[in-house]
């Protein structure tokens, strides 16, 4: 299996589920208008052009990010990465990632961290962060994840939270967040991961 991804984008939560879940996969990085190592456009894997994708040797494509975070789950052995199929649990961690998906990625850090947004939109996505961030604090409060065990969501809002301070969000104003953030990064998969990826990035 091929990763596709940028450092420390949100493709590195699937680099996090590879390593917690003890996978084999190969890393290729994307660089924005340049070719993939084999020459292909990008856009020939995701059309969106969007970070992370995967590429099986039996040729299966896959983009969108929740919806390759719940594939390498289910390539992990049951338990590692999501709670077991078909039960209240495994879909509650779905709506967790399509929360993270949808209400803080698309729509706060999205606009804050891209070139397009004007200063309007900007302080519009800087307002709509209360909302969530709140609703995650409350959750996380008595427990130490999102969902029973670590999950893929758990890795997913975990890369969210490392863009806040570049966003100019200010993560102390939700202490438990910030706990819980703090917590995540000790765990040895995602230390592993962000120590391959973040050379990458301050070499970009």
């Amino acid at each position: 299996m091929k990763l596709y991804f940028r450092p420390f984008a949100c493709s590195l939560a699937a680099r996090i589920a590879i390593e917690e879940g003890e996978l084999d996969a190969d890393y290729v990085r994307v660089e924005p208008g340049r070719p993939l190592p084999d020459g292909r456009d990008f856009t020939a894997v995701s059309p969106m052009g969007y970070v992370p994708a995967i590429e099986t040797r039996g040729g299966f494509v896959l983009s969108e990010g929740p919806a390759v975070l719940s594939y390498i789950a289910e390539l992990a052995p049951e338990g590692v990465l999501a709670p077991p199929a078909f039960s209240d649990a495994h879909y509650r961690m779905l709506a967790w990632l399509n929360f993270v998906s949808t209400e803080l990625h698309k729509g706060v850090f999205t606009p804050l961290l891209g070139r397009s947004a004007g200063p309007e939109e900007r302080a519009a996505a800087t307002a709509r962060v209360g909302k969530p961030f709140d609703h995650l604090s409350s959750h996380l409060a008595t427990r130490d994840y999102l969902e029973g065990g670590f999950t893929v969501a758990d890795a997913y809002l975990l890369v969210i939270l490392n863009w806040c301070e570049h966003a100019g969000i200010a993560l102390a104003d939700w202490p438990v967040l910030k706990a819980y953030r703090a917590r995540l990064r000790a765990r040895p998969s995602i230390a592993r991961a962000m120590a391959e990826e973040y050379p990458l990035l301050q070499a970009a």
